[in-house]
Order: structure tokens, then C-alpha cells, then sequence
């Protein structure tokens, strides 16, 4: 992929979330976990984050544990704090880490439920988008940089593994 090309995908994709969020009501607040979310897959498709189940799975705790924050505390500093550590702290539990996801939780506690419908609806899409690109590109004969069966990753170049 040209350098240009990640830059370009990822301005379209935030484009295009911000403005299916305007017009489903939900604001174009949703649109920032999602373009980080793009943003580290096309720059890094080789990393464990970066694999389609990582990137719903991310998501949807984040934003469970933004709604169940939201629900206990009043929101402020403190809840977002709670959301963001609650859903990071999930993600390492079911090991489906995605950084870029703590921020759908945090959008939880500041503007929580159609938000999360929104946030969940479009991580699903990106990462069937994702597992689509990953096989497709693998049909066409397309080299594959990490071996998805144990995710690891492509010693640096120069480097023997």
C-alpha cells in the first residue's frame, strides 16, 4: 500500500462514519474511536490489534463498560476514568486488546445509548470490512505479514527470527 494510502482511507472512513452519525442522529463524536481504529489497522496490519476480532471485540467491551459506568456513577472525570480502565481492563481479559477502543467507552459515559448501538454497528462493519480485506488479499496472492493462527508478528528487517 502507497504512504499516501492509509492517510487518504482513513480521512474517507472518519468522513464517512462522522456522516452516517449526523444523519442517525448520534453526532459525529462517534466517528473519533473509529478513525483511530482505521488509522492503526491500515498503518499496522500485521499487528495483533489490528485483527478484525480485536477490532469488534474492543469495541463492544469498551462500550459495555462505558454503558455499566455510566449506569453506577454520575458522569463526570471519575466515570470516564472508570469506563476507560474497566474496558481496557476487559480487553486484556479476553485478550481482544484494541487501544484505540477505551475511547467508545469514554463516548459512552458523555452521550451513552445511541452511541453504543452506533459504535457497535460500525465496529462490527470494519472488522467484516477487515476479515474480507485479510482473505481476499490472501486469495490473490497477496503476503500475508503475520500468521493470524498465533498473531505474531514479523521480526524487523535485517533481523533473523
Amino acid at each position: 500500500m502507497r504512504p499516501a494510502s492509509p492517510i487518504l482511507l482513513t480521512a474517507a472512513g472518519a468522513g464517512g462514519v462522522a456522516a452516517a452519525g449526523l444523519g442517525s442522529g448520534v453526532g459525529p463524536a462517534a466517528s473519533a474511536p473509529l478513525a483511530a481504529s482505521l488509522a492503526l489497522v491500515l498503518a499496522n496490519p500485521a499487528l495483533p490489534s489490528a485483527r478484525p476480532v480485536a477490532v469488534f471485540g474492543g469495541h463492544a467491551l469498551a462500550v459495555v463498560a462505558g454503558v455499566l459506568a455510566a449506569f453506577v456513577l454520575p458522569p463526570g472525570p471519575v466515570a470516564v476514568a472508570v469506563a476507560a480502565a474497566a474496558g481496557f481492563g476487559a480487553m486484556l481479559l479476553f485478550r481482544v486488546v484494541h487501544p484505540p477502543a477505551v475511547a467508545s467507552g469514554c463516548l459512552m459515559v458523555l452521550q451513552p445509548w445511541p452511541t453504543g448501538v452506533f459504535l457497535i454497528g460500525a465496529a462490527a462493519t470494519l472488522a467484516v470490512a477487515l476479515l474480507l480485506h485479510t482473505r481476499f488479499s490472501r486469495d490473490i496472492g497477496g503476503a500475508a505479514e503475520s500468521d493470524p493462527a498465533d498473531g505474531s508478528l514479523p521480526a524487523p528487517a535485517g533481523e533473523s527470527q
